[in-house]
């Protein structure tokens, strides 16, 4: 609190040093809170040390605890008690959080217990926060049983929310990144126990525990027992069906588990349960393979095909799925198969089928493959192809391109196809001679990032092509779904992950139709909901249905517009009316929630039936969903009915107006249904505008339904302008009318950004000059080359950068803008880690700091050996500490489990420690006494309760043994680096890693004479502040400063000023004398002012030497400090001189002033003058004219007089006004001579004039002639 105290004062004196103002006050009052809250907050109690006990006003927490209230979990912590709760703590947990929990209960027989842990509430950062629960000891244990992620809602299933661990013990580990933190989780565990509804009981209360397996009572079902077996009595009150022993058997009428759907309407049933859940559905023998994710599922004649997929476990390769006999059977190959990978694409060609790219296992266990219970098993993106047929020799062939076709352009040069993963597969027949190709859209590269482009692999000819696409600039990204539909015969590609920016993804709700013949993209209405990871298929020609995925969104704003947004894991379906485009949501069954499936439609259906299999939801799933659809168009005998039938039945009609009839909409035919001779929808798709916006080109505009203009418009009548370059369809478009600026824009790597280059061509050859894009590394953006907007070019930006996929350490990965996944050992894009990563692969992540972040500094280890002490290793849920048996802490990190370390020859049982460390723990610089407490003074350089600290004066890495070096610093520092050793210096101006330099950047310089010192040079009168406040000034206990007075006439007036307490030694150096003579010594500077006279000392230069020199040596301070110092030369005022100076220059000033009034008269007098001469041109020049005036005897006038002429003046801005005027008799009774008349002019103004007021207007004076 006092350094808190002292940084006020200083702020408060040097920053905020103004008169009484209300910032003040405030200051001051914040001050106080502060003192305050420190104050309440410094104290504790046994109330507020949540997990520990008060010592000394300072929690000291619990095994397993740690933060100021001991209120956050950490470490690893063995638990063996046969029940109990894990948490993470109260409120939200910490982030960058790491803790782990080996629950090992007692065995009470020669079976290891069976193991519940079950989410009493959960609530994490989806993808990013996980917790990780396997069956065993170790993460290499038998079983990963679950990757916990998101926020688990109280509707999910009873089995979504718990895990049987059968081996014994049970291994969770936590971990959090430093970006965001949620409430965290509750579970409970149990031993002997087996799933239930309530962590109090077993089964539910409704069967009976048999090793960890229920057994249901008569008329209940499901894993936990927690289902009942006739839900809703099958509605038989409705005669809608009866309960049996398998369930509910319902009338024809009526069909789901509890009768409750109409047949003729689709729904969604189960065709298969994983174990212990399928009462009342098909049971799967024991051959029903691994539970999976990220698999693909093919038809296969009356069967399906399941090929690859994440099983967390080692498995066969290819499973087939018998649909007559409803059971699963190993596909046996012969000779190399492919490697074990997930996120991949395959088809069926005939009977042969092709598999391309994916994520593949890695052999290297240390990095996650090719063992039991590793998450997503760390491996490579590849872009192998591999063939097998089935039908004959069942032998896979490695058949990756390795050159490229002579006729058609690489993907980006790469003969072999792309490395990439999250992409799909459409098998099409293309051309004229409808040869047979793989469609490959979009996916991930770890070279080149999210891609758009689609491929296309010729298998007849085993080449890869690269397809030049036209119209709307379509992205999916990374686990998008692609579908064919027979109606349209185009592909349907939806959603997927996307890049927002260089580090940011986000999931897609977008859209898009691709035409195969055209090669055209074209846009359609966006789903409601934003997904990836997700399945499409064609339940039905025109309908096409999708399936829950991947549906968070980590914008904060999203998730308050979009609730949906914030799952995980979704369980939402939709369906999509290609004619009418629309989206349709349908309602699916509890539990069901999942991402990563696969959908394929069932062969041998009398109605057409989608099945939704395995999938992840935090838990690998092998059970199976049906999606069935309703009756036939021709049952439908109104209008209405025929229509609704693609929202309630999912088939897609048209009513035949004048036959009144329904038929199937593939029987009218797809060009048919808009031709008007049939209604297919009940309103017609009505066109968005607001694509229009959005179009950057020709072709773009063109495929959304826009009219180009030079501009994309909503209609062709708003062309106005332009009306040359009008074009209504992409054929009226240019061949490559995308702007260079919307091209390059696409790409949001540099590798990809720098691969458009090879697009543009001249006179049919590359030519490297005429590059289309460079990666422009201030804005992280692809930009075009040479644009009007910036001058600079492709040789300017330089190559690019080595991808984060080929760092192979940590510490190079985060040196370069990558994140680090420690447990996978790999190196990732920034925004690509959802890509990457997508069942919760990485157990833990780093990014931004180097070696810092990186464990032990400069460690090359990887994995365990990177840690070297026991405590870092504990941390890690992998790691175990084997001592050297030395007594004195020192040993090994490697990787094992609570039994044993996986190389069992590295360390004997007796010195193996997984959860605990060592009881003396003294980095071998020390032996421990009875209590098990360091012997002190520690040895080897080092300090600390454990030694774990290089003394004073020296640095290194003393933990494990290591070595303390004594600090090189030239006497000019106490204290260096602890890790590089580098000299903090105790002066200011000292630079270098040893205090051998001067810093002459910021103005300290050498002195000739005095040897290693450096001084800052003041200038002659003016002021300097030094603020040592800052970080890097903590260190720093002295300053020096030099100052030569140039004028050798005037006094040197010398003044400092420092903030706190500090001393100062002043001392002169004259040109005979190079010896300095002290002046002041050890004086305080709080407020020093002193005058040196120049009788007394020699001012000036001489030979381009100065005469004298004053030296300040400010020291024996502690930061933060600030110091004003100045050195100032003014001369004396002579009065005389000023008074005659200040005389002459008022006398002068007046007569200044005198004379420029004479000029300011003689100006107004010349310029009324003028005035007079324009008034007088202006009179003269009015017309002449004569006017005859007829007068009237005795006849008096009333009103107002009429002019008797109105002569304009030139200019027309006025006029003379002309008046015949009757002279005054005088009351004689008399004319006056001439008859008594007269004419009055005068000038007037010509406009218009507002209306007379009810007040006589003021007389005009007349001009007689």
């Amino acid at each position: 609190m006092v350094e808190s105290l002292q940084m006020f004062l200083f702020l408060f004196k040097s920053k905020y040093r103004r008169k009484w103002s209300w910032f003040s006050p405030f200051l001051c009052s914040v001050l106080i809170v502060l003192l305050f809250c420190d104050g309440a907050h410094s104290k504790c109690n046994e109330e507020n040390c949540i997990n520990g006990v008060c010592n000394n006003e300072t929690c000291v927490c619990f095994e397993g605890w740690q933060g100021p209230e001991c209120q956050y979990c950490a470490g690893k912590v063995k638990l063996t008690s046969p029940t109990g709760i894990i948490t993470d703590g109260p409120g939200n947990y910490s982030i960058s959080t790491q803790c782990s929990w080996l629950v090992s209960p007692p065995w009470l027989g020669p079976a290891p217990p069976a193991l519940r842990v079950r989410l009493e509430s959960f609530a994490t950062e989806c993808g990013w926060d996980h917790l990780y629960v396997y069956d065993g000891d170790s993460v290499r244990a038998e079983r990963l049983l679950a990757v916990f992620s998101g926020v688990l809602e109280n509707g999910e299933s009873s089995w979504t929310r718990q895990v049987i661990a059968r081996s014994g013990s049970a291994l969770l580990h936590f971990f959090s990144d430093d970006a965001y933190a949620m409430e965290g989780f509750n579970l409970t565990y149990a031993a002997y126990s087996c799933p239930s509804d309530d962590h109090r009981t077993n089964c539910s209360n409704h069967g009976e525990c048999d090793d960890g397996t229920c057994r249901c009572e008569p008329y209940w079902t499901g894993v936990a027992c927690d289902q009942p077996l006739c839900p809703d009595d099958c509605n038989a009150a409705y005669g809608a069906g009866s309960c049996t022993s398998r369930g509910c058997e319902c009338t024809p009428s009526r069909t789901g588990a509890d009768c409750g759907r109409d047949t003729a309407v689709a729904g969604w049933g189960w065709a298969w349960r994983e174990a212990g859940e399928d009462a009342g559905v098909d049971r799967q023998d024991d051959t029903q393979p691994p539970a999976v994710a990220g698999h693909i599922l093919l038809v296969y004649g009356e069967d399906l095909l399941r090929v690859g997929g994440e099983t967390f476990s080692d498995s066969e390769f290819l499973y087939r799925y018998q649909t007559t006999q409803k059971r699963w059977q190993t596909v046996e190959t012969a000779g190399e198969q492919p490697a074990a990978r997930f996120a991949h694409s395959a088809v069926l060609f005939g009977h042969e089928l092709i598999l391309y790219g994916g994520v593949v296992a890695s052999d290297n266990p240390e990095r996650g493959g090719g063992l039991a219970g590793l998450e997503g098993r760390a491996g490579e993106v590849t872009n192998e192809v591999w063939r097998i047929k089935l039908d004959s020799s069942r032998q896979w062939v490695n058949a990756t391109p390795t050159a490229c076709s002579p006729h058609r352009s690489a993907p980006l040069k790469h003969c072999g196809g792309l490395h990439i993963s999250g992409h799909t597969a459409v098998l099409v027949y293309l051309g004229v001679t409808r040869k047979p190709v793989m469609l490959v859209f979009f996916g991930h590269s770890p070279h080149y990032g999210y891609l758009h482009i689609v491929q296309e692999y010729y298998i007849e000819e085993n080449t890869w092509s690269a397809v030049a696409t036209r119209g709307w600039p379509a992205r999916a990204g990374f686990g998008h779904s692609a579908a064919w539909d027979d109606l349209s015969r185009r592909v349907y590609v939806h959603g997927g992950l996307v890049s927002e920016s260089e580090a940011t993804q986000a999931p897609s709700a977008a859209l898009y139709e691709y035409d195969v013949d055209k090669k055209i993209w074209r846009p359609l209405p966006s789903a409601p909901t934003p997904r990836y990871l997700h399945t499409a298929v064609f339940v039905s020609p025109g309908i096409m249905l999708v399936f829950g995925g991947n549906a968070h969104n980590d914008s904060a704003a999203a998730a308050i517009t979009n609730p949906a947004g914030s799952r995980c894991y979704s369980s939402g379906a939709m369906l999509y009316d290609v004619r009418c485009s629309l989206w349709r949501s349908t309602t699916t069954p509890p539990g069901a929630a999942r991402a990563a499936h696969a959908a394929a439609l069932l062969p041998r259906r009398t109605r057409r039936t989608a099945v939704i299999y395995g999938g992840f939801d935090g838990r690998l799933r092998s059970d199976a969903l049906t999606f069935e659809t309703g009756d036939k168009c021709s049952s439908h005998k109104t209008e209405a009915s025929c229509l609704g039938s693609a929202q309630f039945a999912a088939v897609a009609c048209a009513w035949r107006s004048h036959e009144r009839v329904c038929a199937p909409i593939e029987e009218v035919g797809w060009k048919e249904s808009f031709d008007g001779t049939v209604k297919a929808c009940t309103n017609e798709p009505v066109f968005d505008e607001s694509r229009c916006v959005l179009a950057g080109s020709c072709g773009a505009c063109a495929a959304a339904g826009c009219a180009w203009c030079g501009a994309c418009l909503s209609a062709p009548q708003y062309c106005v302008k332009h009306t040359h370059q009008m074009a209504l369809s992409i054929d009226e478009c240019s061949t490559n009318d995308e702007s260079p600026r919307e091209a390059c824009g696409r790409y949001h790597s540099c590798a990809a950004c720098h691969a458009h280059q090879h697009h543009h061509t001249m006179h049919g050859n590359e030519e490297p000059s005429q590059k289309a894009c460079y990666w422009d590394y201030d804005t992280i953006k692809c930009r075009p080359v040479n644009s009007s907007d910036d001058i600079r070019s492709v040789t300017s930006a330089g190559p690019c950068s080595a991808p984060c996929s080929t760092f192979q350490t940590c510490a190079n990965c985060t040196n370069e803008e990558c994140i680090w996944c420690a447990s996978a050992g790999r190196c990732v894009d920034k925004n690509a880690y959802g890509a990457s990563f997508p069942l919760g692969g990485c157990r833990a992540w780093s990014t931004s700091g180097g070696s810092s972040t990186c464990g032990a500094a400069g460690s090359t280890s990887a994995g365990c050996g990177a840690h070297v002490s026991c405590s870092s290793c504990r941390s890690e849920p992998a790691c175990g500490w084997c001592d050297d048996g030395s007594g004195g802490g020192r040993g090994t990190c490697l990787a094992g489990g609570a039994r044993r370390p996986h190389q069992q020859h590295l360390c004997v049982p007796h010195r193996w420690h997984f959860t605990k460390c060592p009881a003396c723990q003294c980095n071998g610089h020390s032996y421990c006494d009875a209590q098990a407490r360091c012997m002190q003074p520690c040895a080897g350089r080092t300090v600390g309760d454990h030694c774990e600290a290089c003394a004073p004066g020296h640095w290194g890495n003393p933990l494990n043994g290591g070595v303390c070096t004594p600090c090189e610093c030239n006497s000019q520092a106490v204290a260096c680096a602890p890790d590089t050793g580098r000299c903090f210096c105790s002066t200011k101006g000292l630079a270098g890693d040893r205090c051998d330099k001067c810093d002459n950047t910021n103005h300290y310089h050498a002195d000739v004479y005095n040897k290693g010192a450096c001084y800052y040079d003041l200038a002659v009168d003016y002021q300097f502040t030094f603020n040592l406040s800052k970080k890097e000034d903590r260190h720093l206990s002295a300053i020096n400063f030099r100052n030569a007075p140039v004028k050798p006439d005037v006094d040197a007036d010398f003044s400092i000023t420092c903030s706190s307490h500090a001393r100062m030694n002043l001392t002169v150096r004259t040109k005979g004398d190079p010896t300095e003579r002290t002046l002041f010594s050890d004086v305080n500077c709080t407020n020093f002012r002193y005058k040196f006279a120049k009788s007394e000392h020699s001012f000036g230069v001489e030979d381009n030497v100065t005469l004298t020199t004053f030296f300040v040596y400010v020291y024996d301070f502690k930061p933060p400090l600030w110091i004003q110092i100045s050195f100032s030369q003014y001369p004396k005022l002579n009065l005389q001189q000023f008074f005659i100076t200040f005389s002459s220059c008022f006398l002068l000033l007046l007569l200044v002033a005198a004379a420029l009034w004479k000029i300011k008269q003689k100006y107004d007098m010349y310029r009324r003058r003028q005035r007079l001469f324009v008034e007088m041109e202006q009179m003269a020049s009015r017309p002449f004219s004569q006017v005859c005036v007829e007068l009237e005897k005795g006849v008096g006038g009333t009103g107002v007089p009429a002019p008797v002429a109105l002569e304009p003046c030139r200019g027309g801005r006025a006029a003379v006004l002309s008046l015949l005027v009757r002279l005054p008799t005088g009351g004689t009774g008399r004319a006056p001579p001439l008859g008594g008349l007269a004419v009055a002019s005068a000038l007037v103004t010509l406009g218009h004039h507002a209306p007379p007021q009810h007040h006589n207007p003021p007389t005009k004076r007349p001009r007689h002639h």
